[in-house]
This record gives structure tokens, C-alpha cells and sequence, in this order.
């Protein structure tokens, strides 16, 4: 997404939908960016880069832009959280310019990270589940691009981490699952955490499973509608095995500081993760 971001030039727009804060927090671009969101309480702190940023209240399924407005959209963990999931892809189609990109990420709903985030949070607002084929045909047959690249996310589950925050006294209505569990000492929880973490690679590493894995990362290009839509072969770029335990953040192990060898210095916040050596094709 950020060497996509990186290639866009001054005049050109970018949509970020269903921003909440903003996928791009911390980050400068030359081009223009356009926050959607439902919820206008995901608008109440400043937006951070300094380029141009103007953020709109809107549902995805009724965006109020003209048709062919912008170059690229970044649906970065949205189309787990709504309903219209057709309607938002419709118009998606119409907004993109006939050779616009589109960015996709979503949870893998059928696996252990998503599982375990449905069953604490009761849901969690994600009122949809996905497998990565049955994804890419509905944007390919609806948005009319063709998917030329994907990559695997990789799960640090950083929710866990969060649970720390949740105090019963402050959150009156967490709900009795959830409730029990922000109880637990923040020790307990990063044990936990810890725990899932490492184990998940190791079972990935010695079995070949995906258990660590949280879902994956789409890459859609033009030119629309073309005739060789259905036969092209994406490429599958190398994931990232390292993930930030509080932020989420992954990185390949040439971009991370190591520390004491098993500990590693997250680029983005600073803090202090689980560091597991990459296998099979990851970085």
C-alpha cells in the first residue's frame, strides 16, 4: 500500500475509505487524500501528514464524488466491517478512473486470529467472513480490475495488547466475555499474547500451517474491464513474519533493529517486540 502511496504525483487523488483515524497516519505524500468514513467520531483528532487531506462523513455504498475521481482507493480492513459489500464495490468502480488501483485488505474470517477477535469481542463488527479466492472474483467481476499481486498478513494479535485499556469501571457496557477478560492482569494478557505470537510461527514454521496468519493484502490494477481479466497470474510477494505486538505494524527483518537477539524495535511506535526469524517464502 505504502510503495503504491509512494508513486502517486501531485494533482492525483487517493480515497481512503472507511479511514477511521486514517490508514496513512504518519505518513506524507505529494498527492491529495480523501478520508471516508461513517462515523464521525473517527474524525475527532487531527489527521497527522501534512499534505492535503480532507475527510468526509459518507457510506461506502453512496459516496458523494463524481464519477472517474480518483487514481487509487484504499479499502485497508473495511469490507469485513459492512453489509453492502456489492453496492460499496459498485461504487468503488465508478469513482476509480478507468486506470485506477484499488488496495484490499481483510482478515481471513475462517482462521485462528479472526476466531479468537470474534470470540472476545462478540463479533467485533465483523459481520463478514472471506476466503481470498471467493474475494478476489467478486471485486475482479464487479470492479473490473484484475488482481496482479497479493501478500499474506501476518497476526501479531495486537488486540490482545488493547484489552489492557479496557477497564470495567470506565466501560460499563463491555460485555460479560470481554468483561471477564479485561480483568486479567495486563502480565497474564502480554503472556497470552506472547504465547499465541511465537507458538503460531512455530506451528506454521514445523507444519506448514497458517495459524498466524491474519488475512491478506490485495493489489488490483487495470486497465478495466480488459479482455485478459480472468487469466492473469498475480504474483504472491513475500510476507512479513515480524509484527508489531501494540501497533500491528509488520516489517521484514532487514527494516527492524534487533535487540538481544529476540526482541526487536518497532519503526512505528517505538515499542519493543517478539522477534522470530523468517521461513518459507516470508521476509
Amino acid at each position: 500500500m505504502h510503495d503504491w502511496m509512494d508513486q502517486m504525483k501531485a494533482g492525483q487523488r487517493v480515497l481512503d475509505l472507511g479511514a477511521g483515524a486514517g490508514s496513512l497516519m504518519s505518513y506524507e505524500y505529494a498527492c491529495s487524500v480523501v478520508c471516508v468514513d461513517s462515523d464521525k467520531d473517527a474524525f475527532a483528532n487531527p489527521y497527522a501528514p501534512q499534505s492535503v487531506v480532507r475527510r468526509v462523513i459518507a457510506l461506502g455504498e453512496a459516496l458523494p464524488f463524481p464519477a472517474s475521481s480518483f487514481d487509487l482507493v484504499l479499502c485497508h480492513h473495511v469490507l469485513e466491517h459492512i453489509t453492502n459489500v456489492s453496492e460499496t464495490l459498485q461504487e468503488i468502480s465508478r469513482v476509480l478512473k478507468p486506470d485506477g488501483r484499488l488496495f484490499v485488505s481483510v482478515p481471513n474470517g475462517y482462521g485462528l486470529c479472526d476466531g479468537i477477535y470474534r470470540y472476545l469481542f462478540e463479533g467485533g463488527d465483523h459481520v463478514n467472513r472471506f476466503r481470498r479466492a471467493q474475494l478476489t472474483a467478486m471485486v475482479e467481476k464487479t470492479v473490473g480490475l484484475r488482481l496482479t499481486a497479493w501478500q499474506k498478513l501476518y497476526s501479531s494479535f495486537a488486540y490482545l495488547a488493547r484489552m489492557q485499556d479496557l477497564d470495567p469501571a470506565i466501560f460499563p457496557e463491555l460485555a460479560p466475555r470481554l468483561r471477564r477478560f479485561a480483568r486479567l492482569p495486563a502480565g497474564v494478557i502480554a503472556v497470552l499474547q506472547g504465547s499465541l505470537y511465537v507458538g503460531t510461527r512455530v506451528a506454521d514454521r514445523i507444519a506448514g500451517v497458517d495459524w498466524a496468519l491474519y488475512g491478506w493484502a490485495l493489489y488490483f490494477e487495470g486497465p478495466r474491464w480488459a479482455a485478459n481479466v480472468n487469466v492473469v497470474t498475480a504474483r504472491e510477494d513475500p510476507p512479513f513474519v515480524n509484527v508489531c505486538l501494540y501497533c500491528g505494524s509488520g516489517y521484514g527483518a532487514d527494516e527492524i533493529t534487533r535487540r538481544w537477539k529476540v526482541l526487536f524495535r518497532c519503526p512505528e511506535c517505538s515499542r519493543l517486540g517478539i522477534y522470530f526469524p523468517p521461513f518459507r517464502n516470508a521476509r
